[in-house]
């Protein structure tokens, strides 16, 4: 509380984030004002081999663990975070944001590089005019028609396969899906745009949805413990909106989500699948976004250094002196 010079009340100040503030003025003209503090972005550039998680391996370098949800936001259609192997290693480009001298929030990833099971995945955000993507080193978009995973899972319980011994039935039989074990609940997500045929109850599949995405791709979803509201046939969803929850019901031994792949009606294992992008950059903007990519390829391109192996010289110098394109 803020008061005149004859000592009473007259602004009460309240500050919901550190960026910004509203003020009440008490006065003979009661009034509210909505104001923001200037924010400072500065970039960072950073590195790491996998040992136990991306998360522990940003821990260790005092990184904010919002990096770990943007750099899976980034590649979520090319690596599943949740399947990072000992010794993938990553070279990450980002912005931060400061109030004054206080950190405030992790920005926009700029460019990115991430080495995983020996393959290397670059990302390079773009941002003119109406676009406002991540792409990889063709000017090809990070963003896939479909998502890798319908579902935030456990484990791979099991994999597509023409002959699988089946838990429930007790013989041997085609398994033309991947099971996705979960807790009962999770929500489970469309993992591209389409319409739903159905969505309804199977004495064998449960309770699933199924959904025609264009001439060539079809999926389902089975034995969810239910399905979300409103989701019937006819309705539009977009990649990544919930359509049901993951269950046992049906011809199920235990909570997971069957997810099939149809690829011009005959059904394939997604997880071999080229899945397309959803488009390059456009041809008005190739030539600037080549010379960005070109100017973040020489910070991304060096050889990635274990901490331990790094000179103390080196470990001294500022992220800006070390990495400036």
């Amino acid at each position: 509380m803020y008061t005149d010079t004859s000592g009473v009340g007259r602004y009460m100040i309240y500050q919901p984030t550190l960026a910004s503030y509203v003020v009440f003025d008490l006065g003979s003209e009661p009034s509210i004002r909505v104001g923001e503090r200037a924010l400072e972005v500065r970039e960072r550039t950073i590195e790491g081999f996998i040992e136990e998680s991306l998360y522990m391996t940003l821990l260790d370098q005092d990184i904010h663990p919002t990096v770990a949800n943007r750099m899976a936001d980034v590649f979520a259609w090319q690596i599943d975070f949740s399947r990072l192997q000992e010794g993938d290693a990553f070279r990450i480009r980002f912005e931060e944001q400061y109030v004054g001298d206080e950190f405030f929030d992790i920005g926009d990833v700029l460019a990115a590089r991430f080495i995983h099971r020996g393959d290397d995945y670059y990302a390079f955000h773009f941002q003119r005019d109406e676009v406002d993507e991540h792409y990889d080193e063709n000017g090809q978009s990070l963003r896939k028609a479909f998502l890798i995973a319908p579902v935030e899972y456990k484990r791979i319980s099991s994999s597509f396969s023409y002959r699988r011994y089946h838990p429930v039935q007790k013989r041997y039989k085609a398994h033309l899906g991947t099971d996705y074990a979960a807790n009962t609940g999770t929500p489970i997500m469309a993992t591209g745009d389409g319409v739903v045929t159905e969505a309804r109850y199977g004495q064998y599949n449960g309770n699933y949805v199924k959904i025609r995405h264009n001439g060539t791709y079809t999926t389902q979803y089975l034995h969810m413990s239910k399905i979300k509201s409103g989701i019937k046939p006819g309705v539009r969803v977009k990649q990544g909106d919930t359509i049901g929850f993951v269950g046992s019901t049906g011809l199920a031994s235990g909570p997971h989500v069957c997810y099939r792949f149809w690829k011009n009606g005959e059904q394939v294992d997604h997880r071999r699948e080229k899945i397309p992008s959803v488009g390059p950059i456009p041809d008005v903007h190739r030539t600037e976004f080549l010379a960005q990519r070109d100017r973040y390829m020489a910070v991304l391109s060096t050889p990635i250094t274990p901490i331990r192996d790094r000179s103390y010289a080196q470990l001294l110098e500022t992220p800006q002196e070390l990495t400036s394109p």
